[in-house]
């Protein structure tokens, strides 16, 4: 059967779909996130063996039962996989279940599948450690900006991105997917525009500074915003294969782990630390949670809440009134 077309026989009746059922399911995904559409692939291929996506069949589907599962989940502690590893596998998985389950006929009243084998797992799913991330301080992130060697091209992006993830508080997906088109001037404010979550677009406000750091960028690389409206601000400048090309999630967080090392911060410092940073300062600053919440793009006040709790919690702790040492 031909790769784009698939067709699913339920009990007498045929589905046709324009293309593999699950890469349906994966363009539906890939709307609101094209990171959490790329993972899912991932890990439903990780799951069924497979090299494509288009090997899986229906009855494969069909199959799996909770033994299946519960041996997946097995294989994957005794391989090493931390538990929010295999959290959001098991939790791909259940979505592609889930969505397969909506199809219900209303002439013969089939099912493509009956069962979620994904779906009850609540007790044999590891725990995962909440423990807060880490983020750094005003002097670490002044510190960490000042040890880039920004006479490299290397050095000239490292320190455009870590200067403008520290300012912003942009999400790991949000600062990958800049394009030059996205770098504009609004009622004489230089600002950014991003796709949120949920696809969402949002303006973010660029210091003069930051923005200083990004031209000496793009200059210094041959581009610039005229030219070079559609390509993608921060690419690869490496052998590896992805020279010139744009910027993946691990590249982004392995970036931020040697610049930290080279600074002498000994902190487990990824992209969601310098948003957790960003947040952080404008709360020790003064800034109102309402400015906060905006700031951070957090659909929910309480979500930034849980910022200001945890910084009271150390600021006005009660142990501070017990005095052992009169």
């Amino acid at each position: 059967m031909a790769v784009t077309e698939s067709l699913i026989k339920t009990g007498g009746s045929i589905i046709k779909f324009n293309k593999h059922f699950i890469e349906h399911f994966l363009e539906i995904k890939r709307r609101n996130s094209e990171y959490t559409s790329i993972s899912y692939e991932r890990d439903i291929k990780d799951f069924f063996n497979v090299e494509v996506i288009t090997e899986i069949t229906l009855d494969d589907i069909i199959n799996v039962n909770i033994f299946h599962v519960e041996a997946y989940m097995l294989d994957l502690h005794n391989q090493g996989k931390s538990s929010a590893t295999i959290n959001r596998k098991i939790s791909a998985l259940s979505s592609l279940y889930k969505w397969l389950l909506k199809y219900q006929d209303n002439r013969t009243g089939v099912s493509i599948i009956k069962y979620n084998p994904f779906g009850s797992l609540k007790d044999e799913k590891p725990k995962v450690n909440n423990k807060e991330t880490e983020f750094l301080t005003l002097e670490e992130s002044k510190r960490l900006i000042e040890s880039i060697d920004d006479r490299t091209i290397l050095g000239m992006r490292n320190k455009a991105i870590l200067s403008l993830a520290i300012t912003t508080a942009l999400r790991k997906s949000e600062i990958i997917n800049i394009k030059f088109k996205d770098i504009k001037k609004i009622h004489g404010y230089d600002v950014i525009e991003v796709i949120r979550k949920g696809n969402k677009k949002d303006i973010v406000k660029i210091q003069a500074n930051v923005l200083n750091l990004i031209t000496t960028y793009i200059n210094n690389t041959n581009r610039s915003f005229e030219n070079n409206e559609n390509d993608y601000l921060f690419i690869g400048h490496s052998r590896n294969g992805k020279n010139k090309k744009k910027l993946d999630p691990s590249t982004l967080n392995y970036m931020i782990k040697k610049c930290c090392e080279r600074a002498g911060i000994n902190k487990k410092i990824k992209v969601h630390s310098t948003r957790h940073t960003a947040i952080t300062l404008a709360i020790t600053s003064g800034a109102s949670i309402e400015k906060v919440r905006d700031f951070a793009a957090h659909k929910n006040i309480a979500t930034t809440n849980r910022y200001v709790h945890s910084i009271d919690k150390l600021k006005d702790n009660a142990g501070d009134l017990i005095d052992l040492f009169d």
